[in-house]
């Protein structure tokens, strides 16, 4: 039987710091705001946080892929509900916060892709993939508390955080793109930005292995990526997308089953 101190040495540090009641309000609170904010900015209903403003890339995903939206709204408010249901204790306080953040600078992203600000609304979404790393980070490392609640808690905040790292580089290259000399039929630039946005979701999957949603999250990205490139005829767009989506789908498989191994 280990020591005291050495269960507090091997326990992470996610589950040494509880929750709090008044924070799982608050994320509640801010999970809802998201969901309202583009019926209620001054400039008529809003969007998503994705391309927002500016010109359109080509690689931006299909129309259609941005309904994940839906998805990642429902399932962040209905973790947030669990949490309150459950009990704060069961989460950590830095998941929280971390929740907290992402889900204010989604409505304050609504509200500035109103003034049609592309470099105000990269800005929002750096800091809103900041804080969805975090999240998606600290709650790979959750133990303890309801079974349901880890794996709700899990899928919500990895489904969301996979999107909004793809997201992040679409937003911070169009912004680019509209104060810069960068050329939106250009292909070589966006093919970079597009690899990049691929490692990131790689080496989060790796580190990440226990939350499926994150690359699936990624891999769908890349699936709406690659419809918009083969409607447009642009070849290395769409081979950077499908291998970028297959490599994300094959890590995680490679996780998974490494993680298995370790258990066994």
């Amino acid at each position: 039987m280990p020591s005291t101190a050495q269960q507090s040495s091997t326990t992470p540090s996610a589950a040494r710091t509880p929750g709090t009641r008044a924070l799982a309000w608050a994320v509640l609170a801010a999970a809802v705001l998201e969901v309202v904010a583009p019926a209620i900015t001054l400039n008529g209903p809003g969007s998503s946080p994705d391309a927002g403003s500016g010109p359109e890339l080509l690689i931006t995903p299909a129309g259609w892929a941005f309904s994940i939206w839906g998805v990642i709204y429902a399932l962040a408010i209905a973790q947030a509900i669990g949490v309150l249901a459950a009990g704060a204790e069961h989460t950590s306080r830095r998941l929280q916060v971390a929740q907290l953040v992402l889900y204010v600078g989604g409505a304050v992203w609504i509200a500035v892709a109103g003034v049609d600000s592309v470099l105000a609304t990269a800005a929002v979404l750096v800091v809103m993939a900041v804080a969805a790393t975090l999240a998606v980070l600290t709650v790979a490392t959750l133990r303890g508390g309801p079974d349901w609640l880890r794996l709700l808690s899990r899928a919500a905040v990895g489904l969301y955080a996979g999107w909004v790292t793809a997201a992040v580089f679409l937003n911070v290259s169009t912004a680019l793109a509209e104060v810069g000399p960068l050329s939106v039929r250009d292909t070589g630039w966006q093919v970079v930005a597009l690899a990049l946005s691929a490692l990131a979701l790689l080496v989060v999957t790796v580190l990440t292995g226990a939350v499926v949603t994150y690359p699936l999250a990624g891999a769908w990205a890349m699936l709406g990526i690659g419809v918009t490139a083969a409607g447009d005829g642009t070849t290395a767009v769409l081979v950077t997308a499908v291998v970028s989506g297959l490599l994300l789908l094959a890590t995680l498989v490679a996780v998974r089953a490494s993680a298995r191994g370790r258990a066994g």
